[in-house]
């Protein structure tokens, strides 16, 4: 386990819609954008899992509707 595993992390999301966990003390990166508050790396995994039901990127899913 590292450091970052048992700080704070948030839900980050990029334009495609794809979700990710990342470290609440590092700048998010580009292309990306902060969902949410500080939590658990377990809590913000729950939630992507909550949110996150069709991993396709937005531009796919565009093409198939």
């Amino acid at each position: 386990m590292t450091q970052s595993d048992t700080g704070q992390w948030i839900c980050v999301q990029n334009n495609e819609g794809r979700w990710s966990v990342w470290p609440a003390d590092v700048p998010v990166p580009a292309g990306w954008h902060a969902e949410g508050a500080p939590a658990t790396r377990e809590t913000c995994l729950a939630e992507i899992e909550a949110r996150w039901s069709d991993p396709r990127p937005n531009a796919l899913k565009k093409v198939m509707a």
